[in-house]
């Protein structure tokens, strides 16, 4: 009797258990490094999940990320954005290297380098709230998802007011339904940035998107959806991953008293810790997709062009030919050449400011804090309701 193959998996997988995720993982690369799987758009697409392979698709001209945006393509989120907003990760060149133009230099090392005192003091005026309300505390309502959006809101010139109504809007948008909400809160995230560009038309400042806006009126260098696109992205994408990674990093931290001890007495070992806890931690559950343009070989299978391909960040950040014993954190791990931030042209933008943000939170909670450890020592994670973010909900801790 034939064997009749299984149908695919769902993809993210069903679980948010840190252990199971990357065991599954580690079985396909092992056994399947392209398999099928379906997303949740309902569509079956290749997924891969070996690192070199992963970084050939993210690199590889002959996968596109425009032919996936379509109302009917395969998506790894349930609602695209509305028509008028021009994304800059759905875009190719040349378009592609003309946004990135226009705000690459603000995202450079030596830009952020000269922006630490403000993420510095964003950092301890929270770490002064916290000491003042004394233990126990929240980590994550009162650090971890508060400290990110403040440096984003900052950098691009978003009054600090509006942080709070920013964070219910990604949280709306992240969140796992029903649609008519999610479609509401990408509308009012619209809403919201047009009525900025305007009031930073009428008072330009010293801040990205008063830069932006020069540049869309004055030069024609960006168009109606292109600025609005632009604004989402770096708004509604910077601060979203560097929460869920402080907060996982903070929840494995206390739990490991010996890592969290060396990192406390040297805030030196703080640039390799980061690079560490980046790669190690399950924070987008599913990945990057493309779609072929043409027949491409991968991962010893035939993507057919027109076929789309989802490639597991965290699968690739595991894979033990490249990271050995990779399922053991280890905080001096050097070399670390994660993929947590993509690869190709359209790795992150905000990876330094990421960094940055990491490094100066870690340090400084843990000089102020030295005694801080779990108010539950037994306690496990719970996760928000996010369709593609593991997001810890909560973090208890006293001092």
């Amino acid at each position: 009797m034939p064997v009749v193959p299984s149908p695919p998996v769902a993809f993210p997988f069903d679980t948010r258990d840190h252990a199971e995720v990357f065991e599954r993982l580690a079985r396909l690369r092992e056994n399947e490094p392209a398999t099928r799987v379906v997303v949740a758009s309902g569509h079956e697409v290749w997924l891969v999940t070996r690192y070199e392979d992963v970084r050939q698709v993210l690199r590889d001209r002959r996968f596109s990320v425009t032919a996936h945006s379509g109302p009917a393509a395969p998506r790894l989120f349930t609602t695209p954005f509305p028509s008028g907003v021009a994304l800059i990760r759905d875009t190719e060149p040349p378009d592609h290297a003309r946004l990135r133009r226009l705000v690459m230099p603000e995202f450079r090392a030596r830009q952020v380098h000269r922006s630490l005192t403000v993420i510095q003091k964003i950092t301890d005026g929270l770490l002064d709230t916290l000491a003042e309300a004394g233990p126990p505390a929240d980590l994550v309502a009162g650090f971890a998802r508060p400290l990110p959006v403040a440096v984003i809101c900052s950098w691009l010139g978003v009054p600090a007011g509006d942080s709070d109504r920013i964070l219910a809007l990604t949280d709306t948008m992240n969140g796992q339904g029903p649609l008519e909400r999610i479609t509401a809160a990408q509308r009012e995230m619209c809403d919201y940035l047009a009525a900025l560009m305007d009031a930073r038309r009428a008072t330009p400042g010293d801040d990205l998107f008063s830069a932006l806006v020069t540049a869309h009126d004055e030069h024609g260098a960006l168009s109606d959806a292109e600025l609005t696109g632009l604004g989402v992205s770096l708004l509604f994408a910077g601060h979203t991953v560097v929460t869920a990674v402080l907060a996982s990093a903070l929840h494995t931290l206390l739990h490991r008293p010996a890592d969290l001890a060396r990192l406390r007495d040297d805030p030196a070992f703080a640039e390799s810790a980061v690079e560490e806890l980046l790669r190690y931690h399950l924070v987008l559950r599913d990945g990057q997709i493309r779609v072929a343009t043409e027949d491409v070989d991968i991962a010893g299978v035939s993507v057919r062009a027109g076929e789309s391909v989802v490639v597991s960040i965290n699968s690739a950040n595991h894979d033990p030919e490249v990271f050995p014993d990779a399922e053991r954190l280890d905080l001096g791990r050097a070399p670390n050449p994660h993929v947590t931030f993509g690869h190709g042209i359209h790795r992150c933008l905000a990876s330094h400011l990421a960094r940055a943000e990491l490094r100066i939170a870690l340090t400084s909670l843990l000089a102020r804090f030295p005694t801080l450890r779990p108010a539950a020592p037994q306690a496990s994670a719970g996760w928000k309701g996010h369709q593609r973010i593991q997001a810890i909900a909560a973090l208890p801790v006293t001092w």
